[in-house]
């Protein structure tokens, strides 16, 4: 490992134990990724449920589709400073890995600020204009997608990031964005994972949002409850779809790493298969929830739903950690070496 490129951490210690540091960037991740899971879900159903509209020329899923529009500008925004905090985290954890991967890809990883920008002036545009354009539907959709567009490419800008500090041992064949998508591994099967998840999160969103107001108020308009039904099924089957994609990132990994999950470590093995037999637990519950619109269901769903999402924020650190361990000895953190 002599030879690889990886630059000594920085001379400032962690400035909290390990430990805690850990545990905070699982939490503040797990935060983030849900309010980011809910725009990016949020605006694609806007706009496909607008097209649709559009198309069959229905008032009513108009409605459903202005209702995902304003949600998904809310939760924009709350993604954008939810994940000031893993960020940092990661950067103080993970310095010579993260700050190296960050550099081979540092133009496009820059442009994400002003990508998100224009994403958030469009999604304003979109929102506020929908009344107004009314008589201008294609360009009113056309600015949907065009922010819809912007919000599923920067992920995967993150996703070539956190990818690429695994293979510190590959930073030498490749620089720049756009090759390093087809270059290392997992950058495919990670996006799919995420889009997936992110159309089933959101879907589970919208559902237990309707369901919860319906309790409230005591109804919905006609309108809400099918979306709060649409929602219901689209994350379940979204979810039954994600169980396949999840063997398919889990192939994807090192025959090492992914052994470590099946039977090789206890722990790991553990958390894998609670996460699968809690996902088939959760769409039984998504499918009474959606056909058999069943109350008991919208809270056993929710209860499940925090536990899959903890696990797998877990899971997600465990990976990380497990990629990076072979390095750690000959590269440690700066906390590792004061101590010894």
């Amino acid at each position: 490992m002599n030879n690889l490129p990886i630059s000594p951490d920085n001379a400032l210690p962690i400035p909290a134990p390990l430990g805690l540091m850990e545990l905070l960037i699982i939490l503040t991740f797990i935060i983030h990724i849900l309010f980011v899971n809910f725009t990016v879900s949020l605006v694609t159903g806007a706009v496909g449920l607008e097209i649709a509209g559009k198309i069959k020329k229905s008032a009513f899923l108009d409605k459903m589709a202005k209702s995902c529009s304003f949600h998904a500008s809310i939760h924009k925004s709350i993604a954008v400073v939810m994940g000031v905090a893993p960020l940092l985290i990661i950067s103080v954890i993970y310095t010579q890995y993260f700050y190296s991967s960050t550099i081979l890809i540092g133009k496009i990883w820059i442009s994400v600020i002003p990508l998100l920008i224009i994403a958030f002036l469009l999604l304003y545009l979109y929102k506020f204009t929908w009344d107004k354009w009314q008589n201008k539907k294609a360009l009113h959709i056309l600015v949907g997608f065009a922010a819809m567009l912007i919000l599923l490419y920067i992920p995967l800008i993150f996703i070539v990031n956190i990818t690429s500090m695994l293979y510190p041992d590959k930073w030498g064949e490749v620089q720049g964005f756009f090759p390093s998508l087809l270059y290392y591994p997992q950058i495919w099967q990670r996006y799919l994972h995420f889009i997936l998840a992110s159309l089933a999160t959101g879907g589970f969103y919208v559902f237990l949002f309707y369901a919860y107001k319906s309790r409230k108020k005591g109804g919905l308009e006609d309108y809400e409850q099918s979306l709060k039904l649409f929602g219901a099924k689209v994350s379940l089957w979204i979810t039954v779809v994600q169980l396949i994609a999840g063997f398919i990132l889990l192939f994807a990994f090192k025959p090492e790493v992914r052994m470590l999950f099946m039977g090789e470590d206890l722990l790991l093995t553990t958390l894998l298969m609670l996460s699968i037999v809690l996902t088939i637990i959760l769409c039984v519950f998504l499918f009474l929830a959606g056909y058999k619109d069943s109350f008991k269901s919208f809270v056993l769903s929710a209860a499940v739903f925090v536990l899959i999402v903890g696990i797998m924020g877990w899971i997600r650190h465990e990976v990380r950690e497990t990629y990076l361990s072979p390095y750690f000895d000959e590269f440690p953190r700066t906390e590792q070496s004061m101590e010894k």
